[in-house]
């Protein structure tokens, strides 16, 4: 049979899962889609199964990896060359890049249809939804650790076959990228409700570096002050997950393990000092004509609300902590609703909502509006 290269084959399972996967985050995200407002069940399974295929498509090859801090906690396992972990994970970046291009040429006319900036950067990459560089990373580490800890015991404590007189079914193939994918949509559900869980470096920056270069429109930030975090807290995280399950299945403690923890208290410290002197939140995004923004506190999100006749204002997006946002910019809908009714001067309308237009209209001899 003829042997597909592994590296190709990293690159084809890589770019495979970040179809389906930052597919499912479009289908469910993006205004207008079919599958616009589902929930983040549809996004956790849809990742999962995204893994799967990936791994169904690459595991004869290379052993689908489809993940750095797969390949490196391998490595650290002693079940992987050192000698090839840079071309696995370049081969993988590579794939997660073509995937999101995809991606992008897929749901073309939805770009411009959704005026979010970051639900169109979440398509791509994560946005945590509370940020603190400290507790993010901590989060990516723990689930990636799981993640490569998991993986590893599944595949030690899985059969080799079984052997039929017409049929002979290798349980490895067909049952093993199952068991990955459930993994990962059980993280994803599980632990991944702080960041939305990458659990894989290249998922994360190949995705984000098409975000930046593509032209999406009305995208906005693609947010490199958060970069790091997915990719230095899961590659630690898969690297302690190698290390220690060299000392849990074989009883090695190799120095893998002191170096792995030295990682990762280093990715730590650097998300405790990150917090006072790095970035938390994005510049006020570019909005479409024609939409007021109005800042919410809860995931640093900006609810856009059509004005029709009101005059366009744009309000300066807040952070992504609460603390950010002032009194009148809470998460309260009818906070929202006076808070652009002060601005705008607004008369309130039923239900404490707005007419639409001024009071005071100069062209009614009452100076009332229109609408009255």
């Amino acid at each position: 049979m003829y042997e597909i290269n592994p590296y190709a084959a990293e690159f084809l399972g890589t770019m495979i899962m970040c179809i389906i996967g930052c597919g499912a985050i479009a289908t469910v995200e993006l205004r207008r889609s079919k599958g616009h407002g589902d929930n983040f069940f549809t996004i956790a399974f849809g990742w999962g199964f995204a893994v799967a295929f990936g791994v169904y498509a690459s595991h004869h090859y290379s052993g689908g990896h489809l993940n750095p801090a797969v390949t490196l906690g391998l490595a650290a396992y002693g079940e992987f060359p050192w000698a090839r972990v840079p071309g696995y994970m370049l081969a993988q970046l590579g794939g997660a890049m073509v995937g999101a291009g995809f991606v992008f040429l897929n749901y073309l006319p939805h770009w411009k249809a959704t005026a979010d900036p970051k639900i169109k950067l979440g398509v791509f990459a994560t946005v945590p939804a509370i940020h603190n560089y400290f507790t993010n990373s901590l989060s990516e580490m723990i689930g990636t650790f799981m993640l490569v800890f998991s993986a590893l015991y599944t595949g030690v404590n899985f059969t080799p076959g079984l052997e039929g007189s017409a049929l002979t079914l290798n349980l490895n193939d067909v049952l093993k990228p199952l068991a990955y994918g459930f993994m990962v949509a059980v993280l994803v559900v599980g632990l991944g409700g702080q960041t939305g869980y990458a659990l894989n470096p290249a998922r994360d920056l190949g995705p984000r570096i098409m975000h930046a270069i593509l032209p999406i429109h009305g995208k906005g930030s693609s947010r490199w002050y958060y970069a790091w975090v997915p990719v230095f807290a899961c590659l630690s995280g898969g690297f302690m997950g190698g290390a220690f399950f060299s000392l849990y299945y074989r009883g090695q403690f190799t120095p893998w393990l002191w170096i792995s923890m030295a990682c990762a208290v280093a990715v730590l410290l650097f998300g405790m000092w990150a917090n006072t002197h790095m970035p938390r939140s994005a510049s006020a995004e570019v909005v479409p004509e024609g939409e007021t923004t109005v800042a919410t506190a809860a995931a640093g999100a900006a609810t856009y609300i059509p004005t029709g006749a009101i005059p366009r204002v744009v309000v300066q997006q807040a952070g992504d902590d609460a603390g950010d946002a002032s009194p009148e910019e809470g998460s309260d809908p009818a906070d929202r609703r006076r808070a652009v009714t002060d601005r705008e001067g607004l008369r309130p309308g039923p239900a404490g909502g707005t007419r639409g237009v001024r009071s005071g209209d100069p062209h009614r001899p009452d100076g009332r509006g229109p609408l009255d």
